[in-house]
């Protein structure tokens, strides 16, 4: 969701024009993993600079860290790896989770005029769902990288279930109430750049009670790992289809054949499956079985969503069997030449059939939507299709999205779609788009139930507590289940509900639903990019901010009971004052920085955030600034100087006594540029740091920096390369790399204990769980770096650190006394600073994942903090922000 300025003109309108490009082409955080076609020649990618196509410099970014340079996971190695991790010992931290509490998107107290997305009408919000599933009076959500959360439907307290397995990354949920069973596939397959690669499916009996999935409840072998799964769907013969990026699958539902592996039955492009440089070859989106051929009629989309030879549909009718899928044109008025990402229905009566299509033509083309159309065929699996809904017909049914010329319904259609038909009445149809739409006439009419927001609309007042408009659903939808005459959705916030029936469901005038239930309290799946803490003012305890996706920047008053929302759209990295925690720097989005002094506070009459954007030609999506260890700003010394990094680097010398009147009067905001990785804007900073002269900290001439970079095309696969850069000795120099992997150098940090900051860490990315990793692939992830002056310059000497590592992505790197503790994609590691590749052992902080609630769950950690009140925090990118105390690493 993209924050409330880009709506705003007036005084902003000139830093407004580059936020509502980049919020309009990518609204959500949903980053692209890479938009060129499919076979793109080296270089052919991410030129353009405008409208959608602007996606194209931003999108690819968050997803090159696991990405480059290219290419794919083999089957088992996930596993191996978290073995190696379940082996290492670990501490005895505790960990703590500290965003348990609500986190309310709407509270009055935190509405910024301009950058808050408060009064939208989301309400309480939690992070990305991309499964549901409901039955016998239980709701079940998978979160996007949290795993499986249980609750009753009707009120109840939310309880993880799926912490015991490989992995938490949701593809598809499906509740079989008969039996009751619920089948989990891992593996969230929107192609999205934070979406991560799963473990295969697993199946749990008496779901409706029991504890949870254990690892033995897996179907099948590792012949699902490091695959995502879109769906699953079974065609009532004793099988059960899944369609993954790598492939269409099958397996029995027979529970005496749990252990039997799953069965390839169709790969577009089989030769690519080993391919390194080709890992969107072999998509398949959806399945559907056609209900009256006792599951011999199998139709399929398989398609990459910015268009590949092999995009299409294709038909089996001997039931799905290996080597039987024809490629088939669909009769009607759908484009077979512009087939995208589609997902289908059907009626309960089976004669009803739709679907939702992705254009990847005007994707490609930059059109403000990228939507083909919805259909319905009531002729058979084949045809005749009709259009029954294009963005126009939709923008006009009440959508929030018809005031935004270049960001209109379908604008994420590859990203975030779903169509069901209410097994009720065949003619009863609900959309999902970036809002939730309906019809009651099998889509000859539809209603805008579920608006992106309320902005746009008469109705909204701005001094109003509660908005003044409808409670609405948070914006891009994944999911969807109907349950006992309630219809669920799941989105990028979390988990709505309303009754099904058009009989007892409720609209106003405009089509826009009054009876909306949140179900977010306590559904805890919230995706942070970063954390950071400060001493609340006038209260005891510390502030706790982090930037998410899709869910703005959060913040956690000390001794509060629930989390607010004082920037709104997305966010990314986060600075805040450790001695005025309400003194806060956040990033909306490619070094959009906005900047309060006051917790962001504001009834919305007052402004209590400005704009600081730093003014880079391109940085990452994400991209990192960080305050300067042990400086002081050169006004008042209060707090620390700023150092960010895009395709340069920059200095802010004022830091937080910066005023809203210096950054009108300033087109640079204060921020003054230092170096630049390259003329061409290619290369980009990825990891950052920078440490003042102990001995003159008011003194900005004194700083010494590390910069970690990657190129060429934005970091993409094609030409990868990267690079640090620092300025340690004098003058900048580019360290020599030679010997360590050609990946993602996703943080640097110098060594707080070295007065001379000639001790350095290195942190390497890469491998599974997200997508593909190719060339320069193995264990090595942390590095130890000795810097030394020579006659030509700077030359350093690399120790690698990462004996007894285990071969998952290394994300953040901190050094806390004598440990070095490093994030990564499976939890937190750490070791003594001071050891040597024959003496180092690895330690995991805390307890085995899944054996307590003081254990911190298998999911992403993107981000470490130090905290003023003896913590380390860890942001996850998909169970919030935990904490653990220092002394006890």
């Amino acid at each position: 969701m993209m924050g409330r300025s880009a709506m705003r003109t007036a005084q902003h309108r000139r830093r407004d024009r580059r936020r509502i490009l980049v919020a309009a082409a990518t609204a959500a955080v949903t980053l692209l993993a890479t938009i060129a076609p499919a076979r793109a020649e080296p270089g052919e990618d991410e030129g353009e600079e405008s409208g959608a196509k602007g996606i194209k410099p931003y999108a690819a970014q968050e997803a090159s860290a696991r990405l480059a340079p290219y290419g794919s996971v083999a089957p088992g190695e996930y596993g191996e790896a978290l073995a190696d991790l379940r082996g290492l010992r670990g501490t005895l931290a505790p960990w703590t989770e500290v965003t348990d509490k609500p986190y309310d998107a709407d509270d009055p107290n935190y509405r910024d005029p301009n950058f808050s997305n408060s009064g939208g009408g989301a309400g309480l919000v939690a992070g990305r769902v991309t499964g549901l599933a409901a039955g016998r009076g239980q709701v079940f959500a998978g979160g996007a990288n949290g795993g499986v959360f249980r609750k009753r439907l009707a009120g109840g307290k939310w309880t993880p279930i799926s912490d015991g397995i490989l992995a938490l990354s949701t593809g598809d949920l499906v509740y079989q109430a008969a039996s009751d069973t619920l089948w989990y596939a891992t593996g969230e397959a929107n192609t999205g750049a934070t979406s991560y690669t799963g473990a295969g499916v697993y199946r749990l009996r008496h779901a409706s009670r029991a504890r949870g999935f254990s690892q033995a409840d897996r179907v099948g072998g590792d012949e699902l790992e490091s695959r995502s799964i879109n769906q699953l769907k079974f065609d009532g013969a004793g099988h059960v289809y899944a369609a993954t990026t790598r492939g269409l699958w099958q397996h029995s539902t027979d529970e005496r054949r749990h252990a039997e592996r799953w069965e390839l039955l169709f790969l577009p492009n089989p030769a690519s499956d080993t391919d390194v440089t080709k890992p969107y070859d072999n998509i398949v989106n959806d399945i559907l079985v056609d209900p009256g051929s006792k599951g011999r009629t199998v139709l399929i989309n398989a398609a990459w969503r910015s268009g590949a030879a092999y995009n299409g549909y294709y038909l089996s009718t001997v039931g799905g069997r290996a080597g039987s899928f024809t490629r088939v044109d669909l009769l009607g008025d759908i484009d077979n030449d512009d087939v995208g990402n589609a997902e289908f229905a059907v009626s309960a009566d089976g004669h009803s059939y739709y679907l939702v299509q992705e254009s990847p033509e005007q994707l490609l083309e930059g059109e403000p939507s990228v939507l083909k159309g919805a259909y319905r065929s009531t002729g058979g699996i084949l045809g005749p299709w009709v259009r029954i809904a294009d963005s126009t017909k939709l923008a006009n049914s009440g959508s929030a999205l018809k005031a935004l010329p270049t960001y209109q319904p379908g604008v994420q259609a590859w990203y975030n779609n779903f169509i069901e038909v209410d097994p009720t009445n065949p003619r009863h149809v609900y959309l999902g788009l970036e809002e939730v739409y309906e019809s009651e006439d099998g889509g000859g009419s539809w209603k805008t139930v579920g608006p992106y927001w309320n902005f746009p609309f008469p109705c909204f007042k701005i001094t109003d507590p509660r908005g003044g408009c409808p409670p609405t659903t948070h914006s891009d939808q994944h999911s969807i289940a109907i349950s006992g005459g309630t219809v669920l959705v799941g989105n990028d916030g979390g988990v709505y509900s309303r009754p099904l029936a058009p009989a007892v469901s409720r609209e106003n005038a405009d089509g826009h639903a009054l009876d909306w239930t949140n179900h977010n309290a306590g559904l805890r799946t919230l995706q942070y990019y970063s954390v950071g803490t400060g001493r609340d003012p006038n209260r005891r305890g510390v502030t706790v901010s982090g930037g998410l996706q899709d869910n703005g920047g959060s913040l956690l008053r000390a001794g509060a009971r629930k989390m607010v929302s004082p920037f709104g759209g997305d966010g990314g990295d986060t600075v805040v004052n450790p001695r005025n925690g309400c003194q806060i720097l956040d990033e909306y989005t490619n070094l959009n920085l906005w900047l309060t002094r006051n917790c962001g506070q504001s009834n919305g009459t007052t402004n209590a955030i400005f704009d600081v954007t730093v003014p880079d030609v391109n940085s990452r999506f994400t991209a990192p600034f960080r305050a300067i260890r042990g400086s002081r700003n050169t006004r008042d010394g209060s707090s620390e100087r700023w150092v960010a990094g895009g395709n340069s680097v920059w200095r802010h010398d004022l830091a937080f006594s910066y005023t809203p009147a210096e950054a009108a009067a300033d087109e640079e905001n204060g921020w003054r540029k230092l170096h630049t990785l390259d003329e061409d804007g290619a290369r980009l900073v990825v990891g950052l740091d920078g440490v003042a002269d102990p001995k003159a900290p008011a003194d900005p001439s004194k700083d010494t920096y590390l910069a970690a970079w990657c190129g060429e095309a934005n970091c993409n696969s094609a030409g990868f390369t990267r690079g640090v850069a620092t300025n340690w000795g004098g003058a900048w120099t580019e360290l020599d790399l030679t010997g360590l992997p050609n990946r993602y150098p996703n943080a640097v940090t110098f060594d707080p204990a070295d007065r001379t900051n000639s001790t350095i860490y290195l942190v390497f990315n890469g491998f599974n769980r997200r997508f593909v990793e190719g060339p320069g692939a193995g264990v090595k992830h942390v590095y130890r770096g000795r810097l030394t002056k020579t006659a030509g310059g700077v030359s350093v000497a690399w120790t690698d650190l990462s004996v007894g590592f285990p071969d998952v992505p290394a994300t953040d790197v901190v050094v806390v006394g004598n440990k070095l503790v490093v994030g990564t994609d499976l939890g937190v590691l750490v070791a003594d600073r001071r050891a040597t590749p024959e003496t180092i052992r690895w330690r995991r902080v805390g307890r085995e994942p899944g054996s307590g609630p003081k254990a911190l769950p298998l999911t992403a950690v993107f981000d470490l903090h130090v905290s003023i009140d003896g913590n380390l925090y860890a942001a996850t990118h998909g169970r919030g922000i935990w904490k653990t105390p220092l002394f006890l690493l």
